[in-house]
């Protein structure tokens, strides 16, 4: 369906596709799977629910009312739904499109909409912009303002968002986009070319990831070519439902990455794998069909990508550390990476690797959900750290900066001993200088 195609009670301008709502059995495979509905136990907050909203409204049979308003918001977006359902209704990708729905329904204010426009069409859309940003939030840190409200009542004073928000910070450095060389060098034999998407979140709070999986790579044989003009990848607009800008992102980066010579389009953020791999379907009327379908086929999240080339063991140092693995939602549901990173881990000498119970459960991170629905959210990452406790691991791995935040956020809140480390940091501790 076209994007200004009317479906019932929608507005034209991007709804639903009915064959996605009408897909749904109501078999209630999705029910074990759906946080949400663990927590409510409302058939509304649970997948199969949330589709029949939809459906309701693109029948004419509802209104788009605040309870599908609520509802589309409500919704993790973890996908889990999507990897149990038999008939393939994706659920939460049925909600994104109602949150873009949602914003025409139910406009925000106008202060709320020009700081909404601000942050996804300005800031977002401009990578010097928003590493400039960033500065505030470095001299807070770095002029020991933190340590000062951290150690008073302020933060008691606002909303719990305000404090959860400032509590999850990690220690920040300069961004790491102008300081990566646009093209490094394969160590010893090359194997291939390689490009590397670096996201918006991982440059500005995670550099040394990005850093170790550059490092990775070139230790593993792949020239790394990282261009400078590429724009975020347009997540953080799905999950707020601006798919204006995501498609305007979506080209820039469609051309700019499809002009390389590269053998993959790698990148250590589960979230951007996930949008990037979309663009086949968000610029399906732009008619390049075999263009879109080959930027997907090269997108490759890092250890996807490193599975698939087989690991080179010579020359790793041991590891010796008890280490688990939480599954991202964007990598194991959104794009069905899930034996990968866990093959790679085991790979490396000296770790002791140890399933983690419910590894695939989101851990209540989902963008913005953690920050809105502060109190759900605590208890589906306490359900998660409890499962962490269990396999007495000294290192959590995981593969998203948004996990990254809730889980090392969560431990420290409840005084667990157990570091949260990205695949690449791990693999970097076993790669020689």
């Amino acid at each position: 369906m076209s994007h200004t195609d009317k479906l019932g009670n929608f507005t034209p301008e991007d709804a639903p596709d009915y064959g996605d709502v009408l897909q749904c059995m109501r078999c209630g495979f999705c029910l074990p799977t759906c946080p949400t509905f663990a927590l409510t136990g409302r058939e509304r907050s649970s997948p199969r629910g949330r589709v029949a909203l939809a459906r309701a409204v693109a029948e004419q049979k509802l209104e788009f009312t605040e309870s599908v308003r609520e509802e589309a918001f409500f919704c993790l977006d973890c996908r889990a739904c999507t990897t149990a359902c038999p008939s393939g209704v994706r659920a939460g990708e049925v909600m994104e499109i109602c949150r873009s729905q949602a914003h025409q329904f139910f406009p925000l204010k106008h202060v709320g909409k020009t700081f909404r426009a601000f942050v996804l069409q300005k800031m977002l859309t401009n990578p010097d912009l928003l590493e400039t940003s960033m500065l505030p939030a470095r001299l807070y840190q770095k002029l020991g303002i933190q340590w000062l409200v951290r150690h008073s009542q302020l933060l008691k004073l606002g909303p719990e968002w305000v404090a959860k928000a400032e509590g999850m910070m990690p220690e920040l450095h300069p961004p790491l986009r102008p300081q990566l060389p646009e093209v490094v060098p394969a160590v010893g034999e090359q194997r291939g070319r390689v490009a590397f998407f670096l996201g918006c979140i991982m440059t500005l709070m995670y550099p040394e990831v990005s850093r170790q999986t550059v490092r990775v790579l070139t230790h593993q044989g792949f020239e790394v070519v990282t261009p400078k003009e590429q724009k975020c990848c347009g997540a953080p607009h799905l999950t707020e439902g601006d798919r204006c800008t995501t498609r305007s992102l979506a080209h820039h980066n469609l051309d700019l990455f499809m002009a390389l010579e590269v053998d993959a389009i790698v990148t250590d953020c589960a979230g951007c794998g996930a949008a990037l791999k979309e663009y086949e379907e968000l610029l399906e009327e732009a008619g390049e069909h075999a263009k879109l379908a080959a930027f997907k086929a090269k997108i490759k999240d890092v250890s996807e990508f490193l599975a698939e080339q087989g690991l080179r063991l010579e020359g790793l140092r041991p590891v010796d550390k008890v280490v688990t693995y939480h599954e991202p939602c964007h990598l194991c549901h959104a794009q069905g990476v899930s034996r990968q990173p866990r093959d790679l881990i085991q790979a490396i000498p000296g770790v002791d690797y140890r399933e983690l119970n419910e590894a695939s459960w989101c851990c209540g991170s989902a963008a913005t959900f953690s920050l809105k629905y502060t109190g759900e959210s605590q208890q589906i990452l306490d359900r998660k750290l409890e499962n962490v406790m269990a396999t007495g691991a000294e290192l959590l791995v995981t593969a998203n900066p948004g996990c990254h935040l809730q889980l090392a956020w969560g431990l420290k809140r409840v005084g667990m001993p157990q570091q949260v480390v990205h695949i690449t940091e791990l693999l970097g501790m076993a790669t020689p200088d």
